[in-house]
């Protein structure tokens, strides 16, 4: 072999060896390019996630504190005037003489009456610090009892496994939650029946609310006009993805509608 045709196949070699190396070098980068943006990414939408959960936090220190106000004035103002009330009708009852007008105060006095309990009930239900105090469970409970003797709807609360506590501010959510989907049943499904199920599993927890109403067209709801949009749905699917859970909503014309929650525990 020649000097030359040695000389030729060391060039071909060496650069051959030159472009494997170069190769190599672009797949480090492109993969070390792709690592870094996939971490950039990940931290981004960690960022992104905080923000929402801080966001949330203060959305419910605002909610708290204003149905606060609204509980502390139902209970100390309403109610003091509808006692203030309940007390002249018995007096009224001893001044009056005739029968029928007499029979008929005591049928306010007994409608009054109702009212205060409801109202403190109500208080109750929008005070968080309820929560706080007894849980979940009793305030669903304080919830449906007081829906239950408004007579339109017939309510039922059902629960499988031993329930555990899910911290003050995720049970504060599913409250709220479980209220926006009662709401929304006896504002527009025209329901007769309200269940609520809870199961209490060991890897997670998941809440029910059912209804046996007119049901409704999901994708129409969710895809409304601004103008024309609630906020109900979209709340739910929110929050119970800020609380690291979903919801799923089902719907079936008038078959009713059901609303599951599910959260790890």
């Amino acid at each position: 072999m020649s000097t030359q045709s040695a000389d030729v196949i060391v060039i071909v070699i060496v650069g051959t060896l030159l472009l494997i190396l170069l190769a190599s070098f672009i797949t480090l980068l492109l993969f070390i390019y792709k690592q870094r943006y996939r971490a950039h990414q990940l931290a981004l939408q960690a960022l992104q996630e905080t923000y929402q959960r801080e966001l949330l936090q203060s959305q419910l220190e605002i909610q708290n504190q204003t149905l606060l106000q609204i509980a502390e004035e139902l209970h100390d103002h309403i109610g003091q005037l509808l006692t203030v009330a309940v007390m002249r009708l018995n007096t009224l009852e001893d001044e009056v003489r005739e029968p029928d007008i007499q029979h008929a105060v005591q049928q306010t006095r007994e409608v009054v009456s109702t009212i205060i309990t409801d109202v403190r009930t109500l208080a109750k239900t929008l005070d968080h610090n309820t929560v706080q105090q007894f849980g979940l469970l009793p305030s669903l409970k304080l919830e449906l009892e007081r829906i239950q003797r408004i007579g339109r709807v017939q309510t039922q609360l059902t629960t499988t496994g031993e329930p555990y506590s899910l911290g003050e501010q995720a049970e504060t959510v599913l409250l709220r939650m479980a209220q926006e989907s009662l709401n929304n049943a006896l504002k527009h499904a025209q329901a007769h029946t309200l269940t609520v199920d809870l199961y209490y599993k060991p890897d997670n927890f998941t809440m029910t609310i059912t209804d046996d109403g007119r049901g409704f067209e999901i994708e129409e709801v969710t895809n409304r006009n601004l103008d024309q949009a609630g906020s109900g749905v979209s709340n739910l699917y929110r929050r119970a993805k800020l609380l690291g859970g979903s919801c799923t909503i089902k719907s079936w014309k008038d078959k009713g509608t059901d609303v599951q929650i599910e959260l790890p525990r």
